[in-house]
């Protein structure tokens, strides 16, 4: 006869396994590769994180026409549309992460996942970076690891930052959702991108570029913790 005691102790080690057991892959299929290199799982801060932007894919958000609010388009599961081209509004940027102020707003997009605020306040949320609206603002976050000097691989919810092409002092960040610790690819969800659209986006690792936007130059990565 089995002892009860053992059976209990049993069950509940499995259950426990089955609660920690998507930590592991943030957004991603439970391979070993999308494991961070020490085989842990996520902290929770880093998989909250990955869920919000996941979440902000199906979600339908408010954004605004002439002083008139409208939902969101879920196109599919990788691409949701906050504008009406068919009214000439792309790219107008009143959207409710930015308070429909219209300014570009993929680092409000980046700060709302970390903090599932709009429009956080940096005194109450210290680790993102002033101004973060701004996206080269997020290489100021403490331990930023700046490309190519250092090509650490992110974890699932750092932010990737890439400036513009052109010359000018604007560039995009992207949070990463999932990581193949094997090639190094990442998988990121980006607000402000292709007009006012939330994107799902899949990146290859270039040693010699890193991960490779068309018009933008990557610079590093953003640490969430």
């Amino acid at each position: 006869m089995s002892n009860p005691v053992k059976r209990r102790v049993a069950t509940v080690a499995a259950a426990a396994a089955l609660v920690a057991g998507p930590l592991l892959v943030a957004g991603a299929n439970p391979a070993s590769a999308s494991l961070p290199p020490e085989g842990g799982g996520l902290s929770a801060l880093r998989q909250a994180t990955v869920d919000r932007a996941d979440a902000a894919l199906s979600k339908r958000w408010e954004f605004h026409l002439n002083g008139t609010a409208y939902l969101s388009t879920v196109e599919s599961a990788t691409r949701n549309v906050l504008e009406n081209s068919q009214w000439n509004d792309a790219n107008q940027n009143h959207v409710v992460f930015n308070g429909y102020d219209g300014n570009p707003w993929c680092g409000d997009f980046a700060a709302y996942t970390w903090t599932a605020h709009m429009m956080p306040s940096t005194s109450t949320y210290p680790r993102l970076p002033d101004n973060y609206e701004y996206s080269q603002n997020w290489r100021n976050v403490s331990g930023f690891r700046s490309f190519p000097g250092n090509k650490t691989t992110p974890t699932p919810g750092d932010v990737l930052v890439w400036k513009d092409d052109d010359g000018s002092v604007h560039g995009h960040v992207g949070v990463v959702v999932s990581t193949n610790y094997s090639t190094k690819s990442v998988t990121t969800v980006e607000g402000n991108v292709a007009g006012d659209e939330v994107r799902r986006f899949t990146y290859s690792w270039s040693s010699t570029n890193g991960y490779v936007k068309a018009g933008k130059t990557f610079l590093g990565a953003a640490p969430r913790e």
